[in-house]
């Protein structure tokens, strides 16, 4: 007989989420990850955004902060970030 755990939320909604954006270092990759953070997180988001170059300066990992309201946001906010052509990774 199979028996079913709940298992504890880790998140409680709505909360600060943050997520890491690693991106090729160029500004217009940069503007359309930011154009796509507008659409799905308030301004604060982007103007407290935090960066940091790789040693070389060819790419650039940017951590914003947004007020998650559920899953489903981070889930598309998440989708969306990863189809902007010069992000490699979303965290």
């Amino acid at each position: 007989m199979l028996r079913v755990v709940d298992t504890p939320k880790l998140l409680t909604f709505p909360c600060a989420y943050p997520i890491k954006v690693m991106m090729r270092a160029d500004e217009t990759v940069r503007a359309s990850v930011d154009d796509v953070m507008a659409r799905h997180a308030e301004a604060a988001a982007i103007t407290t955004a935090t960066e940091r170059p790789s040693a070389q300066g060819n790419f650039q990992a940017v951590t914003y902060t947004i007020h998650a309201r559920d899953e489903a946001h981070i889930a598309a906010l998440f989708s969306d970030l990863k189809a902007v052509s010069g992000v490699f990774l979303v965290l």
